[in-house]
């Protein structure tokens, strides 16, 4: 049985909240163009040409722009929820107190249009792994292209073949079941099975007609997600709490993804070894007048702003 006194667990401050969001895509695009001059060291020199990856990735920055001005949407369209019950409330007290069977239209409408922002950032966010399984396997697979869902890539990372011993398989394996997996399978329930309403909750002062309101998230989306179901057991969990958590964990294992293949290429690096190896530009480091690859410090400068951001 649920216990009553569940404490509330929210977003305390939605604009500090947009805002992590917003500079952690930042830091993921920073992350993406070191990836893209590295490979142009690492795996084919490509310096002054029309990067294959750098194009690819726009459709993975299509839809992190998207998750997040669906979040923007979303606590938009809470406040806007808030006032207008309280505006109908002022005007016709009944329509909001009284009880309805089965339920109260105005309240329903409310659940479906935040259920509806909701399910959009999902679907978004599912689909950024589907782009990205394309650019690991156009790196790691040299520069193929059949693989353009993340269930293919999932696969070939467990059966012998091209990405057998490579270190960025364990990566994309724990992934898949730490996090992807359950993401995906959320997302086939809602196409496939059926919708998931997140239910509201306010708290109404007769007196003044003041509002607060909640949506919170529900036991099939909660049960998803093991960390989700972990805080669960103290505390009601919000969509707004739910969604940021989300598009968080998705931002943090994309990083984790593109720092291995980082890691990958370094490891069967070409550079040294190529004949031909055309237009190279080099970072000179001013303490020890060394040579480096840029990306060196592209990478360098991400890390920092991961550890800052954390």
């Amino acid at each position: 049985m649920e216990k009553e006194d569940k404490k509330i667990l929210d977003l305390i401050n939605k604009k500090e909240t947009f805002d992590k969001i917003s500079s952690q895509i930042e830091i993921l695009d920073k992350a993406f163009r070191a990836l893209n001059t590295d490979y142009s060291y690492h795996v084919e020199n490509t310096f002054g040409k029309d990067h294959k990856i750098f194009e690819m990735k726009k459709d993975i920055e299509f839809r992190l722009f998207s998750s997040k001005f669906h979040l923007q949407l979303l606590l938009q369209q809470h406040f806007k929820i808030e006032k207008r019950i309280e505006s109908i409330y002022n005007e016709d007290r009944e329509s909001i107190i009284r009880s309805m069977y089965p339920s109260n239209p105005i309240f329903d409408y409310c659940e479906k249009e935040i259920t509806a922002i909701f399910d959009s950032i999902i679907f978004h966010l599912a689909s950024v792994y589907d782009y990205l399984s394309a650019i690991i396997n156009f790196i790691c697979n040299n520069k193929n292209e059949t693989i353009s869902k993340w269930s293919q890539l999932n696969n070939a990372c467990r059966q012998k073949g091209v990405y057998l011993n490579k270190n960025i398989s364990k990566i994309i394996i724990d992934e898949h079941n730490q996090f992807v997996n359950n993401l995906y399978k959320y997302r086939s329930r809602l196409i496939h099975s059926t919708s998931d309403v997140h239910p509201i909750s306010f708290d109404l002062i007769l007196s003044s007609g003041k509002t607060n309101v909640k949506f919170f998230a529900t036991n099939s989306l909660i049960k998803n997600f093991s960390e989700l179901r972990e805080k669960a057991k103290t505390h009601k969990i919000t969509v707004s709490y739910s969604v940021n958590w989300i598009i968080d964990s998705t931002l943090k294992s994309i990083m984790k993804i593109l720092f291995g293949l980082k890691s990958e290429m370094e490891k069967n690096s070409t550079f040294w070894t190529r004949k031909d190896q055309g237009l190279t530009f080099m970072h000179r480091d001013p303490k020890t007048g060394i040579g480096e690859f840029v990306s060196k410090k592209m990478w360098e400068e991400v890390e920092k702003e991961v550890k800052n951001h954390n």
